[in-house]
């Protein structure tokens, strides 16, 4: 026996979901679940027309896998490295020129001040 044979399995489900959720959440929960199936469905009959349209490949001729190829790295792209390598460079020898700050030396304690009274003795 299956969870939606009975109606009343179903009345059941029905009055949880109201519960939990609210009646005023409901719609909104449903058009928003009705708009993803749209979506879902559309986008899987894309996928479905883009695997029809795509050429076939023959299962008897093995295609040859080509050699990767190195990255090459376009001319601008390396001067932009080598002067940012170079601004590094600079901020380094000025870390290392620039003299550093002397520590102060710590201070005394502070001396705790005695109270004087004008009360006789």
């Amino acid at each position: 026996m299956g969870l939606f044979d009975s109606p009343t399995h179903l009345l059941i489900i029905l009055v949880v979901l109201v519960v939990l959720f609210g009646s005023a959440k409901l719609p909104k929960a449903a058009k928003s679940m009705g708009e993803a199936m749209r979506i879902f469905k559309k986008e899987s009959a894309k996928m479905h027309e883009e695997d029809a349209s795509a050429p076939s490949v023959e299962a008897s001729a093995p295609q040859p896998v080509a050699a990767p190829q190195p990255q090459v790295i376009p001319q601008q792209t390396a001067e932009q490295m080598a002067a940012l390598q170079q601004q590094m460079d600079a901020l380094r020898q000025q870390q290392m020129a620039a003299p550093q700050p002397a520590q102060p030396a710590p201070a005394a304690p502070p001396v705790p001040e005695t109270q004087h009274t004008n009360q006789p003795s």
